[in-house]
């Protein structure tokens, strides 16, 4: 009977790991896939392993990350829940020589910190934007290909470096089995619904809890999205569900200059309390499924007959 046990026991740990895996979001961290590429429909990314915690102190970083949509047809968009990029103490720029060009004074980051998007492919990289720096969330940034750089780059003594952004595949035209978003665009199908709530449309409604995504819950509508894309002109928001956490914490330093301490920044990166509730509900329900379902697949043979009288012929 013990033996019978143990393999019933392995199979329903199997099956609940299984159910855990495919709930979990996937997520990377940006200094820590320095010179790779990532490729897939969906990513939530972070500036570092430590996010929402601690700030990124790191100097002379020089990080790059290349990301490719699902598709060949595909393209990338970017959106921030979070930003901030700059720098405590900045190096003064050296004088440059006299009738000399100096192309530092067209940076507006310099000489601090600053994160750089790039069109692909990685063998030809070509600026998208100017370089993003500061404290307010830029407005989304979209590929014209399948190819999206970011470079991160840490200048001067003290940088402070901290963001949260969301990696989305979409096209436009002909969706050919993707959800069509209101805004006509079109996202693998794998992106809707998703537990943290990600507006990978742009609208929210790839979340909404009407057709076409049906969505059970809570979910995002576009006035809490706040989205930039129709205006630029007007800042950038965060929805009321990223506006309630408590401030960001600095790595201690053994000393900090005069007038440069610790700044202090409310923002939200991990989402509300009630959000991380509805996805431990959600993973503990699938797994709770996926004992059931062990249950059910489980054959009697020789285990299910222990225990019973044998014939006598």
């Amino acid at each position: 009977m013990e033996p019978c046990l143990l393999q019933l026991l392995q199979r329903l740990l199997l099956l609940g790991a299984a159910a855990l895996t495919v709930s979990a979001l996937e997520t990377a961290d940006l200094v820590d896939l320095c010179g790779q590429m990532w490729q897939g429909d969906g990513l939530l990314m972070r500036s570092h392993s430590a996010s929402r915690r601690f700030y990124f102190v790191d100097p002379d970083t020089d990080c790059e990350l290349w990301v490719r949509a699902a598709a060949h047809s595909d393209r990338i968009r970017f959106q921030f829940r979070f930003f901030l990029v700059y720098t405590l103490t900045s190096e003064s720029p050296a004088s440059p020589a006299p009738n000399a060009s100096s192309p530092a004074s067209a940076d507006a980051c310099a000489p601090g910190s600053y994160l750089q998007f790039y069109e692909g492919p990685p063998g030809a990289p070509r600026p998208l934007g100017a370089p993003l720096c500061g404290l307010t969330i830029p407005v989304p940034v979209m590929s014209s290909g399948e190819f999206l750089g970011l470079r991160l780059v840490t200048r001067g003594r003290q940088p402070r470096v901290d963001f949260l952004g969301e990696v989305t595949s979409f096209r436009l035209g002909s969706c050919d089995g993707y959800f069509r978003c209101w805004n006509s665009r079109c996202i693998p199908p794998s992106l809707v619904c998703d537990l943290w709530g990600m507006d990978n449309c742009g609208d929210g409604s790839d979340q909404a809890s009407w057709p076409p995504a049906n969505c059970r819950g809570l979910s995002l509508v576009p006035s809490q999205v706040g989205s930039t894309e129709d205006d630029p002109s007007k800042p950038p928001t965060v929805s009321s569900a990223l506006e309630s956490a408590g401030p960001l914490q600095i790595v201690s330093e053994s000393s900090s200059p005069a007038g440069q301490g610790p700044i202090g920044q409310d923002a939200a990166l991990e989402g509300p309390p009630w959000l991380q509730r509805v996805a431990l509900a959600t993973s503990l329900l699938l797994a709770s499924a996926g004992l059931l379902i062990g249950l059910l697949w489980w054959p009697l043979g020789d285990c299910g007959r222990v225990g019973q009288p044998s014939r006598v012929r």
